[in-house]
């Protein structure tokens, strides 16, 4: 049975997973084959998330007014939980401060993570052109505003993983080797679907200004940020599930 966790329960650097009923939200969990499709780290007191007018932090309330429900997971490591002694909160909370106190020069709209999605997972293409027309048109407008793309489940990622050592979340290798060989490392792009992809992953790496956009890869089963999905989270052997949020009234 379900554990419910009021938000007076939530603890600092929870990881909160969202189910979306969007039809962008809905394609996002189908094509990464899991039932979320946004994430966000809670700080003790406020929700940090990359949402479209940036890097915010929201209230639990807000933060959940457009989802269907949200389940809550917890760093463990070496047998303890995040908070304890030898995993404590600041570092994880450093980094997402941060973030948020950068956010205006981020921007996240879900579409551009179902382009990923479409990239990395070597997906059939030709029906979903309109998802890289409309990220790429996104990615266009991100830059024109000076903002950079920063997706979702990227941030939650960056807030461990740059944490130091000893917070980054492992992510699982079956999840990694499927970013090997995405059509856009073709050295010939011999198809339409081939070129759309080439074309949303130049404008993709121009956009992030901030930091250069490695290809995916499987070195050392680490994940480059920019690629960690809802799902890669939800898979991490370091991440545990604490309960289904409460939706305060």
């Amino acid at each position: 049975m379900e554990r419910d966790v009021a938000a007076g329960d939530l603890k600092p650097c929870d990881i909160l997973l969202y189910h979306g009923y969007s039809t962008v939200s809905q394609l996002i969990q189908w094509f990464d084959g899991s039932e979320y499709s946004h994430s966000a780290v809670y700080d003790g007191s406020m929700v940090v998330e990359a949402v479209r007018k940036g890097v915010i932090r929201d209230t639990v309330q807000e933060s959940m007014a457009h989802t269907e429900y949200v389940d809550v997971y917890r760093l463990r490591k070496n047998g303890g939980f995040i908070g304890s002694g030898s995993l404590p909160y600041d570092p994880v909370l450093t980094v997402a401060g941060r973030y948020a106190a950068e956010g205006g020069r981020f921007s996240y709209e879900e579409v551009v993570l179902l382009a990923l999605l479409c990239t990395t997972r070597r997906l059939p293409l030709p029906f979903l052109r309109w998802a890289f027309d409309r990220a790429a048109s996104l990615l266009n407008s991100m830059v024109e505003g000076g903002k950079e793309p920063m997706v979702c489940s990227e941030l939650v990622y960056r807030c461990f993983s740059e944490a130091g050592d000893g917070y980054r979340p492992g992510i699982r290798g079956a999840d990694a080797r499927s970013r090997i060989a995405v059509p856009h490392l073709k050295a010939e792009k011999t198809t339409e679907a081939d070129r759309a992809v080439d074309a949303f992953m130049s404008r993709y790496a121009a956009a992030k200004r901030s930091r250069a956009v490695k290809q995916p890869g499987i070195a050392g089963f680490e994940p480059e940020p920019d690629f960690v999905t809802p799902k890669d989270l939800k898979r991490s052997p370091d991440l545990v599930k604490i309960g289904r949020l409460v939706r305060p009234s």
